[in-house]
């Protein structure tokens, strides 16, 4: 499984994270694809997503992209 834009609508309406285009453009590069030979579950996507969201959000706008 994968991010994909619907996703992050779904996360900024019904999660209520605060997602500009910035982190956006971040999640979709960092969660847009599978880490093989790895795959991602819904339940593990969403709390990455999660953790990487709070963690910008929290005033550190400059998340590395291995998190």
């Amino acid at each position: 499984m994968t991010l994909t834009k619907d996703m992050i609508k779904k996360l900024r309406f019904t999660g209520r994270m605060d997602i500009d285009a910035a982190l956006e453009a971040r999640l979709l590069e960092r969660f847009g694809e599978e880490p093989y030979p790895e795959t991602y579950f819904e339940q593990d996507l969403h709390e990455q997503v999660r953790k990487y969201v709070n963690y910008y959000n929290e005033g550190k706008k400059t998340v590395s992209m291995i998190f």
